[in-house]
């Protein structure tokens, strides 16, 4: 199983990547659109970048793939074919640069660099995790969580 690519988020001026955090889920859930996988690493279909800028988040870049289905004759039938269409964040939001995540509320959890603990790349530990929580785009909790496992490499452990 290929690895997905995450959502990536620009905190206190510095590139984290989320874990498991899709803030744009909640609103594609009002949405009627259909995204297509753009690759094995992300099924689902589009990428963005967001900015935690004074305690809000905004999605700032947006870049995806949907799917336009190709109807004759009012008919719908899974074997007619559909067209690829790349969008962007003017797509979903016409007119927006900076777009105001108004509809998320749940946590994001936010890291920076990943330790691979094994030669057989099992075991992914990431030395701080930044734990937000959102009200209505609105940051009302962080909590940052250090892991206390000793990061030397193997050798130096022994000294």
């Amino acid at each position: 199983m290929t690895a997905q690519k995450p959502e990536e988020f620009i905190y206190k001026g510095k590139r984290y990547q989320g874990l498991y955090a899709e803030p744009l889920d909640q609103y594609l859930q009002t949405q009627n659109i259909e995204f297509q996988p753009i690759a094995s690493n992300c099924w689902r279909g589009y990428s963005g970048l967001w900015v935690i800028s004074d305690n809000k988040l905004f999605l700032t870049h947006f870049s995806g793939a949907i799917r336009i289905y190709q109807i004759e004759k009012n008919e719908f039938s899974p074997e007619l074919c559909y067209e690829t269409k790349s969008i962007s964040l003017n797509h979903l939001f016409p007119n927006q640069q900076n777009v105001f995540a108004e509809w998320f509320s749940g946590e994001i959890r936010l890291i920076q660099r990943v330790k691979l603990t094994s030669e057989d790349y099992c075991d992914t530990v990431y030395k701080k995790e930044i734990h937000l929580t959102f009200e209505k785009g609105i940051l009302v909790k962080k909590e940052i969580l250090k892991n206390k496992c000793s990061f030397l490499p193997r050798w130096l452990r022994f000294w």
